[in-house]
């Protein structure tokens, strides 16, 4: 293989980062999980599939659902080596920050990584920066180091636990001889003697 080759199959790392965007139901699904926990401590018939404790647990799985409704999956692609240090160089600390340690400027650079790597939804720089003003500080950093770790982390061959568990239990299995039949035994082989 040429290097042409290589050049022409090589696709740029992707990540993904899922964030519910209804912050405002975790109070709720959190206050009913108090309450389902003082219902089995107080109602003997809670776990019988009756009373409160059942309905509260409905409760719980249906904000769960709204939560999970409300839920984005962020889908960022690095940028080239090129395009990633150009990046970095636009976005140099101010005077300040050099002071005090920076490499790179903290206020501007997170908004523009994540405008530019950003490709579901795309977003502008302008738009990242109004999503910044209205998600969480941890949930800003969760999508910073993701379009972050697009440009800086490997990309190694992943290994799938789960996946390797599954596919294991579902292969299908030999077949077990009957008593007294030996392993390589085949009813329909012939025998040597004939």
């Amino acid at each position: 293989m040429d290097i042409e080759d290589i050049l022409a199959g090589v696709k740029l790392p992707q990540r993904t980062i899922p964030l519910c965007l209804r912050g405002d139901l975790q109070a709720e699904f959190e206050d009913l999980e108090r309450q389902l926990r003082q219902a089995e401590a107080t109602d003997d018939d809670s776990l019988a599939g009756g009373g409160t404790a059942r309905e509260l647990a409905e409760l719980i799985e249906a904000v769960r659902q709204q939560m999970a409704e409300h839920t984005t999956v962020f889908r960022f692609e690095s940028l080239t080596a090129r395009g990633y240090s150009d990046l970095l160089t636009q976005h140099q600390p101010t005077e300040a920050q050099k002071r005090e340690g920076a490499t790179l400027n903290g206020e501007t650079f997170p908004t523009a990584l994540i405008a530019a790597c950003a490709i579901d939804p795309k977003m502008t720089p302008a738009q990242a920066k109004r999503l910044s003003e209205a998600v969480t500080h941890l949930q800003w950093e969760d999508l910073f180091n993701c379009a972050l770790a697009c440009n800086r982390q490997a990309v190694d061959v992943p290994f799938s636990l789960s996946a390797s568990a599954i596919r294991a239990s579902s292969e299908p299995r030999p077949s077990q001889p009957a008593p007294g039949e030996s392993p390589g035994d085949d009813s329909s082989a012939g025998s040597l003697a004939e």
